[in-house]
């Protein structure tokens, strides 16, 4: 008889020839497109910072900041109003006084005609009826003054004299203010004036 072929047992190796290799081919493709996405990466991110370099290098950094105006509509927008000298009333037909006083420094920032203001009432008597008056909260004859002030008025007047007392105070001064109008042919004429005067001599008493 013939013997029997031997049968070979094949090695797992044998039965799947060439695994580790492509194993091996797989890792290398792998880190292939590793390499390559860490390249475009790069690639993207120089050529975005160069692009930001001359950007910033070229552009023109220039800031004007605005101007501010503060503008109070109360106030007739003259929170930056500048007065060189306060002016008296003309043509009017009347007699003004003014008395304009610094009652914390003691000071008399403008006077005019004071001796027919003091002449029926001292300084003194006046001081004392302008503390017994309570602060008021709108005023025809101060309208134009910024908002915040504490302000007291006492009002006389009679067919042909107006007298306008007022303690203002500011956060920097505290005044006394009298206007006085005697002998006055056109009385409504002249109180119509009243307003702006309040107005001149308080921007007036923060320059002096």
């Amino acid at each position: 008889m013939l013997p029997k072929e031997e049968k070979i047992k094949k090695t797992p190796d044998e039965k799947q020839p060439g695994l580790f290799d492509k194993e091996d081919e797989k890792k290398r493709l792998a880190k292939k497109r590793r390499f390559i996405y860490i390249a475009m990466i790069l690639t993207v991110g120089l050529s975005s910072s160069f692009w930001i370099y001359h950007s910033i290098k070229n552009a023109n950094f220039s800031f004007n900041l605005p101007t501010l105006n503060f503008k109070n509509s109360s106030t007739k927008s003259k929170s930056v109003k500048t007065i060189v000298d306060f002016s008296l009333p003309k043509n009017t037909n009347s007699t003004w006084s003014f008395f304009l006083k610094n009652l914390d420094s003691n000071s008399i920032i403008f006077q005019n005609n004071q001796d027919i203001i003091f002449y029926s009432q001292d300084l003194d008597t006046i001081l004392v009826k302008i503390n017994r008056t309570d602060y008021i909260a709108s005023s025809v004859y101060a309208s134009t003054l910024p908002e915040g002030l504490k302000i007291k008025e006492i009002i006389e007047e009679d067919d042909k004299n107006f007298s306008y007392i007022s303690e203002i105070i500011t956060p920097s001064q505290k005044l006394l203010l009298i206007i006085k109008i005697t002998d006055s042919s056109n009385l409504i004429q002249a109180k119509d004036q009243v307003s702006d005067l309040v107005d001149q001599l308080y921007w007036y008493s923060l320059q002096k």
